[in-house]
């Protein structure tokens, strides 16, 4: 599963049920679009080093790869009416790795069976929210779509008998609509502290599938590479459903103006409604409790590092994937949002141009858990908000 918050809200530990403010693009809860005061171009970019350690037989497995985070454009159709929209695209699940494995069968030589698979799954949406001061609604109109493509090669390592080398290939293409709703409320607790309450539902959604199914014998050479032999079964168009799950999630903050915020969040996803063509899989219904704050040194400050904005938090939950037992997935997170211009000027243009981090350290499974990965991630993004849409008053 790629991260499903902003940038700026994974350097919190993800909260984001609850959070809002005039130039982030909070996709998670699309209530927060009735907040944004400036037109705001968002885009992110992750990097993400993994290593997979097994216990039954001792091996590591490691892998790293750079993939975008989002591209969005969130718009204030309406300041005076608290009314925003967003547009956007971003990546959901990712599907990319390649192993090999050698064994031995009874009465035969050894074997190598490598396995590999690529995809993943994306969403393009529309959203808007809209409220009064200390209420808001807002709902994500999307459609999902994507592929997986699993591939396993069998080659019977043998001087004496010859053996057909054997490929088992299993194609889906899927697509649909989705829905995502959310909403905010605020207000004074003090002259300076403001409570947030915020909750989001991402409904469960039905994807239509077309699925490619091949068995084959094959050949392999340097100069040609792998050529079909023959096939043993070969089904088409296979036309299923795949029904992704539902999560829901509600979040609380706590925010003095301009100064600092604490978050604190639970969200709740149902994978043991997930169906690949009216099958299950090895998956569970599985929660997460996140918690994280920011804070700016002082923003009445002219100095440059007064006035970025510091994060930090942490997440913690059982994993969604079972192995043998309960994988626990628990991380620190940290970063900062670095203004591309001084306050002073940005006030007085209206441009709030800031770059956006994030750095991640987690892990799934401990010591107790026959697999353990741990990773890390870095992600950048840039804020582009400019006040648009200006009414000329004289020419």
């Amino acid at each position: 599963m790629v991260p499903g918050q902003n940038i700026v809200n994974r350097a919190m530990g993800g909260v984001s049920a609850a959070y809002y403010d005039p130039v982030t693009v909070n996709f998670t809860n699309p209530a927060s679009y009735a907040r944004l005061k400036y037109t705001t171009f968002d885009v992110g970019i992750d990097y993400t080093g993994r290593t997979l350690k097994a216990t039954d037989p001792v091996r590591t497995l490691n892998s790293g790869y750079l993939i975008p985070s989002y591209i969005q454009v969130g718009l204030p159709l309406s300041k005076k009416n608290n009314w925003g929209m967003n547009i956007g695209l971003r990546p959901v699940t990712r599907i990319n790795y390649e192993l090999q494995q050698t064994t031995r069968l009874p009465g035969i030589d050894s074997v190598l069976t490598s396995f590999s698979g690529q995809g993943g799954s994306y969403q393009t949406y529309i959203g808007t929210g809209i409220g009064s001061k200390h209420f808001t609604v807002g709902a994500n109109l999307g459609y999902a779509f994507g592929s997986k493509n699993y591939i396993t090669e069998r080659i019977f390592i043998n001087d004496s008998v010859l053996y057909q080398k054997g490929k088992w290939a299993d194609s889906t293409f899927f697509g649909g609509l989705f829905v995502q709703a959310g909403m905010q409320y605020s207000t004074r607790i003090s002259k300076s502290y403001t409570l947030k309450l915020g909750a989001y539902a991402h409904f469960k959604n039905t994807l239509n599938a077309s699925r490619d199914i091949i068995r084959e014998t094959f050949e392999y050479n340097s100069s040609s590479g792998e050529t079909q032999k023959d096939s043993v079964y070969r089904s088409k168009n296979n036309k299923g459903k795949i029904i992704a799950p539902p999560t829901y999630g509600g979040g609380i903050t706590i925010e003095k103006d301009l100064a600092w915020s604490i978050s604190a969040e639970y969200s709740l996803s149902q994978w043991t409604d997930y169906r690949y063509y009216d099958q299950k899989d090895e998956v569970k219904d599985s929660w997460v409790f996140r918690m994280g704050g920011s804070v700016i040194p002082n923003y009445k400050s002219t100095g440059y590092w007064a006035q970025v904005q510091y994060r930090a938090g942490f997440y913690i939950g059982p994993d969604y994937v079972t192995v043998n037992k309960n994988l626990p997935a628990y991380a620190i997170t940290f970063g900062a949002s670095f203004p591309v211009r001084k306050y002073g000027y940005s006030l007085y243009s209206g441009q709030y141009t800031s770059i956006n981090t994030a750095f991640e350290i987690g892990a799934r499974g401990n010591k107790s858990n026959s697999l353990r990965e741990t990773f890390y991630r870095i992600s950048v993004g840039l804020s582009l908000s400019d006040i648009w849409f200006i009414k000329r008053t004289y020419q």
